[in-house]
């Protein structure tokens, strides 16, 4: 018979416990194995088996697995003992922590990466990945969780049966997921080996109905309903016939994905949909006794309980297995078998420790945002707002567009001019007159001179010598006075009369000029058709600037307007006011709206207008990431 060994956390042999008694363990399917033993306290091992070493439990020769003492107590009656209690290795990993948020898995990640990512969290790395017997593509989140309830929770929303295998005599230590074998492996038939069997019927936890609720808060809060045909629970029809309707809510904030969420309700309703019954045998462990690899008895194996008597004949998978003192009464076993992996009170349990959870994990809140805007437009140049959506934007729960029409504005009237430019004409050019035309003056008028003047002349002599074919005689002064009509330009009008006055001059005189007025007859002016030519011929502007005019200066505005979100016209409004453009925005491959994405809206109205708009977003905004600034 082999005696606990203890080892320190680097798994250095340091003692033998040879006077170790009471040697107990329990071995629950899925949970964490406990055991425990008593030394004298006067015994000097004592001095080995302090916090968290490690210690090798045994049930004759057969090693039962590796423990950690966390736990001590002294007590004295007829001698002193000390007493310790155990909690296997496994319990390493709630040494360790998953510090803040995690997110892991989805896509074509399978079980088995999830559970190394879980895994590669360890400070010294006591557990290696063995056997995992599923390939599940599930997306788990994890927040201030322990390493072991990580790794716990990731087929806790497998809809199969599953257990929690290890191997702690190689080290680094081996732990598999594997599927429990439907093999037979043991029996407990009354008045062979069965002692005792105590049968318990429970139905005060029996629901059929699970509305099941994960992260979040109020309307935000996570259900199934978007994966279980708008069903927000899960139920069992067979049970509701023979028990009626039995409704409970499952509330954990862990789960974030509505596919895990759903799948985690259905496994709690294979267990909570009938009542819970388990037998409590006591056993005689012939294996100890005579070797019967039959009688041997271990959790998650399938076992056969006969008692002809009360006409029993049952084939179900053991709980737990228990064995207070495999030194002093080797053959007493404690066998449980239940209708289920694990027994009401666990179930219960756990729905209580994961209110607990909800305690240190974020929760978000709903959140209200306006988004204005306000900009010229055309029917060509729209007015445009873009949104961005980050990934800490949980849920959607809804996105309003407003619009206003007001009248175009503008805020100057002129602006620089450039420089200068000379320009050609391109040629000259001739264009017709389109003929003579005659006009009337209306009648004649008559003008007075306004009275006479008196004028003086100075001494007038011919400029010119004057020939005699001009004059009819020789040269000298002698000239001739012609009469002429001349205009009012100085210009004369028709031809000279020229009259011989012979050979004279003219001495300083005066004219007088009397008063009289002048008649002009009514006549008319006779234009005839003529053309009028423009050479070619440039232009040049000198380089100059134009001063702006600063004001508010209105124009159209629009009375409707084409709405494109995300590049996709929607169907024209019956009103500007509250639309629901949800379901226009771009969305990702499972339907959702895009995260961390820029989502755009324009607004093009049917003539130049000034557009006002506002886009009212309420959301449910999670509480991670980012910095304590």
């Amino acid at each position: 018979m082999k005696v606990p060994q203890i080892f320190d956390r680097n798994m250095k042999r340091l003692a033998f416990l040879d006077n170790a008694v009471s040697v107990g363990y329990s071995l629950e399917i899925n949970s964490l194995w406990t055991a425990t033993f008593t030394l004298p306290a006067d015994d000097d091992k004592n001095a080995y088996c302090q916090p968290l070493n490690f210690v090798e439990i045994f049930d004759g020769d057969e090693r039962i697995d590796l423990f950690r003492i966390i736990g001590e107590d002294l007590e004295r009656s007829n001698g002193a003992t000390r007493f310790y209690d155990c909690e296997h290795v496994l319990a390493t990993l709630l040494s360790d922590v998953l510090f803040q948020y995690h997110q892991y898995g989805g896509g074509g990640i399978k079980t088995a990466d999830v559970l190394n990512y879980v895994l590669a969290r360890q400070t010294t790395r006591n557990w290696v990945l063995g056997d995992c017997d599923f390939k599940r593509y599930f997306e788990y989140n994890w927040e201030n969780s322990t390493l072991l309830a990580a790794l716990f929770a990731v087929p806790e929303c497998f809809d199969s049966e599953y257990m929690w295998t290890w191997d702690t005599t190689v080290y680094p230590w081996t732990i598999s997921l594997v599927t429990p074998s439907d093999t037979m492996k043991s029996e407990v038939r009354y008045a062979k080996n069965m002692t005792s069997m105590k049968k318990t019927v429970d139905a005060s936890g029996i629901a059929n109905r699970i509305y099941a609720l994960g992260y979040g808060e109020g309307v935000n809060q996570l259900t199934i309903a978007g994966v279980n045909g708008g069903k927000p629970y899960v139920e069992d029809a067979m049970s509701i016939q023979q028990y009626g309707l039995c409704s409970t809510i499952l509330v954990d904030s862990r789960y974030e994905v509505a596919e895990n969420l759903k799948g985690y309700a259905e496994q709690m309703l294979a267990e909570l949909k009938n009542p819970y019954v388990s037998y409590e045998i006591g056993a005689i462990d012939l294996h100890r006794l005579t070797g019967d690899t039959f009688s041997k008895f271990r959790p998650g194996e399938i076992v056969r309980v006969v008692d002809e008597a009360d006409g029993i004949n049952l084939r179900t998978r053991i709980v737990s297995v228990e064995k207070s003192d495999a030194q002093g009464d080797p053959g007493s076993v404690t066998v449980t078998i239940a209708n289920k992996s694990k027994d009401i009170a666990g179930s219960i349990s756990e729905l209580q420790n994961r209110a607990l959870i909800n305690e240190t994990y974020a929760q978000g809140a709903t959140n209200q945002q306006i988004y204005n805007f306000t900009d010229n437009a055309d029917a060509t140049h729209p007015a445009t707002l873009k949104l961005y959506i980050s990934d800490s934007v949980v849920r959607i729960n809804k996105m309003l567009l407003n619009i206003q029409f007001e009248a175009f504005r503008a805020y100057e009237k002129a602006i620089g001019g450039g420089g200068g430019q000379t320009t050609s004409s391109g040629g000259g050019q001739t264009t017709s007159s389109g003929g003579g035309s005659t006009t009337s003056s209306g009648g004649g008028s008559t003008t007075s001179s306004g009275g006479g003047t008196t004028s003086s002349s100075t001494s007038l002599r011919s400029s010119n010598t004057i020939n005699s074919s001009d004059n009819g005689g020789s040269g000298g002064e002698n000239h001739n006075h012609g009469l002429a009509l001349i205009d009012y330009n100085g210009n004369i009008i028709g031809g000279v009369n020229f009259v011989p006055s012979g050979a004279h001059t003219h001495p300083g005189h005066t004219h007088t000029v009397g008063s009289h007025t002048h008649s002009v007859s009514a006549h008319t002016h006779s234009v005839s058709a003529h053309t009028h030519t423009v050479k070619a011929h440039t232009h040049t502007v000198q380089d100059h600037t134009h001063k702006i005019e600063f004001g508010i200066n209105e124009g159209a505005r629009a009375s409707s307007a084409t709405i494109k979100v995300d590049g996709v016209e929607i169907p024209a409004p019956a009103s500007y006011d509250n639309l629901d453009i949800v379901e226009y925005l771009k969305t990702d491959g499972g339907g959702k709206i895009q995260r961390n994405a820029w989502h755009t809206i324009q607004i093009l109205p049917n003539s130049m207008s000034r557009i006002v708009g506002a886009v009212f977003m309420q959301t449910f905004c999670n509480s991670r990431g980012g910095g304590d600034y």
